[in-house]
């Protein structure tokens, strides 16, 4: 208990260090934006240079404001296991609120004249800064406080249910050390993951005292609720956390919602966030004027590949395929060719395999580099298809999988997308099917203008599995 105290006040520690670092940023963006704003030649200063110090007062409410925002979006709390990447996310949405509510301000508080191209300059500056310094103290974190702040966990499961958390090993050796495992069925294999056996679920209360854990991670659902119950009470006693593994199945639960009739508690699926028309406007709008811009941009690149196709090998520059979007509607989605004219003639349809010998030459190096979905961008403005969304899948396969995996016609309550959450996580050919279902529906059921923007981002880099 005493060990748990001190890591919780290691933990609290480091984050008041991001919040004193997070107010040294926003003084020193200040005093950086005043200095490029009033004293320097890019911009005219017709009346005259204020003085710095009639932007102290506005600054400290902004960084309250700041604070505030940052610590809605989890800011402040330490998480070995996000990516720097998520952070860099989360930071720029933040600045970017806050500063929409300065802005916001300077046009009803008319007393005094801000100006408005400093508020732009330090909008960009506060991104910049607090990136840095987030970078800076994450380097110091992982150094020096996460080794001694580090979980000791206990895995309770079989070893068939443990092959999810081995999957995630990578990740769970910076949340913590598995110490041990407890078994809940007769072990005649061994377990996936390395770590001393401790026991059974019916000696729970003496392995607690023994391994003296953190955390419990329960992976077997399959066993009675009172015994769980009773484990929960027991890991609550000695102030052990305890938590669930959710598989594809219990995703759902996530996705609850209590409605009240009269007294009577009735439970529902959350609604999807695209259900909603103004939300539906929004992404459309993203999509239209993304694909208008992506098209304009990418025309003498996508000029040039085309050529090159056309020089390669024989047949048609494009590729056209039926897939199925929104509503099981099908439509005819387009690509370059990257494999020989009638791949499929003897074969019928297949997935594409890694090192594919109906690929053409120039067809690895596109499906490489994913260049061979560029033209999807005319899917985009046509309607058919999503900036962002789950990847669109042959008729042919979906009437395979509707029936083999649950939820699976779930993800097509929204329109298929040219990259997607499970895409930009290396899940594309060769990775389990229903992996991809999990990802797809964790994004049609959590949909934002900033996931997509993110997934979009995280696309330039996400090379994993592209063949």
């Amino acid at each position: 208990m005493i060990a748990l105290l001190n890591k919780k006040r290691l933990n609290i520690f480091f984050s008041s260090l991001l919040m004193a670092g997070d107010f040294a940023a926003i003084f020193l963006a200040l005093f950086l934006s005043y200095e490029i704003r009033f004293h320097s030649n890019f911009f005219p200063t017709p009346l005259g240079t204020p003085s710095i110090a009639n932007y102290f007062l506005p600054v400290l409410w902004i960084a309250v404001l700041l604070v505030l925002v940052m610590n809605t979006h989890n800011l402040y709390k330490s998480d070995p296991t996000k990516k720097f990447i998520d952070y860099g996310f989360s930071i720029f949405k933040s600045v970017g609120i806050t500063m929409l509510f300065v802005l916001a301000g300077t046009f009803f508080y008319r007393e005094r004249a801000y100006s408005r191209s400093l508020i732009f300059i330090t909008w960009v500056n506060l991104v910049l800064l607090i990136t840095f310094s987030r970078y800076i103290l994450s380097i110091v974190y992982r150094k020096r406080i996460l080794p001694k702040t580090k979980k000791r966990i206990v895995i309770i499961g079989k070893p068939e249910s443990m092959d999810m958390i081995k999957s995630h090993e990578r990740y769970f050796k910076r949340y913590g050390d598995i110490v041990g495992i407890v078994s809940t069925r007769k072990i005649s294999q061994g377990y996936p993951i390395s770590a001393k056996h401790l026991g059974s679920i019916e000696n729970f209360e003496e392995v607690l005292k023994e391994a003296n854990p953190d955390e419990v991670i329960l992976s077997d659902l399959e066993i009675p609720r009172k015994k769980i119950l009773s484990m929960i009470l027991e890991s609550e006693k000695r102030m052990v956390a305890f938590k669930i593994v959710a598989d594809l199945f219990d995703v759902m639960i996530q996705q609850f919602e209590i409605e009240n009739i009269d007294g009577l508690n009735l439970i529902r699926i959350k609604e999807s966030p695209l259900n909603h028309v103004y939300s539906r406007f929004l992404k459309r709008g993203m999509d239209f004027f993304g694909a208008v811009f992506g098209l304009a941009v990418l025309s003498p690149g996508l000029a040039v590949i085309a050529i090159i196709v056309k020089l390669d090998s024989r047949g048609p520059v494009l590729f056209s395929q039926e897939r199925m979007t929104e509503g099981g509607r099908i439509f005819k989605i387009y690509k370059f060719r990257t494999m020989r004219p009638e791949a499929e003639a003897e074969t019928g349809p297949v997935f594409a395999q890694e090192n594919d010998e109906r690929c053409t030459k120039i067809g690895k190096f596109l499906r490489s580099y994913n260049l061979d979905e560029l033209p999807q961008l005319f899917n985009v403005l046509a309607g058919d298809m999503s900036l962002v969304g789950p990847r669109p899948e042959r008729p042919h396969f979906v009437d395979q999988f509707k029936d083999d995996i649950p939820r699976y016609m779930s993800r097509h309550h929204i329109k298929a997308g040219m990259t997607g959450w499970a895409q930009v996580n290396g899940l594309r050919q060769g990775t389990p099917i229903e992996d991809r279902v999990k990802y797809d529906l964790y994004y049609v059921e959590n949909w934002s203008i900033w996931f997509d923007l993110r997934i979009i981002i995280l696309s330039l880099f996400a090379l994993k599995n592209a063949y």
